[in-house]
């Protein structure tokens, strides 16, 4: 391992490689415990930075959740920081499920488990020896 932590740099933000890996498999509550020591305008950037990747958006709202509409506006912009600022908040009013992912519902398809029509045999098999069609 090496001594200095590797950095990710994406438009001039620097991010170390472990705490994007920390980010990557964190619950809702270990985020906010991780990012609970960052001052206002880091999480605002980190905020910013995670709700800009696909896969981290949750986790960018999550953070945006611990800040405030004047670092969010001061770090990403009043377009960018306002939207950021309104869904962490809207998402903070929804009710938490706690069984976590929505499963969806299986359904059958309309033979399963039915009878099926018997077999008819080819010309192959002998006249008396024929199924007639039921």
């Amino acid at each position: 391992m090496s001594r200095f932590p590797v950095l990710i740099e994406d438009d001039d933000i620097c991010i170390s490689e472990e705490l994007i890996g920390r980010l990557h498999s964190a619950t809702e509550g270990s985020v906010l415990a991780l990012v609970a020591t960052f001052p206002a305008n880091q999480r605002a950037i980190l905020a910013m930075h995670c709700y800009r990747k696909s896969h981290l958006r949750g986790t960018g709202l999550t953070i945006a959740s611990t800040c405030d509409l004047a670092s969010l506006v001061k770090e990403c912009g009043p377009g960018l920081g306002g939207a950021i600022f309104a869904q962490s908040r809207e998402r903070s009013r929804e009710p938490k499920r706690p069984w976590g992912r929505v499963r969806p519902t299986i359904t059958l398809a309309c033979s399963a488990g039915g009878s099926y029509p018997r077999p008819v045999e080819t010309e192959d098999a002998p006249s008396s020896e024929r199924a007639l069609p039921a």
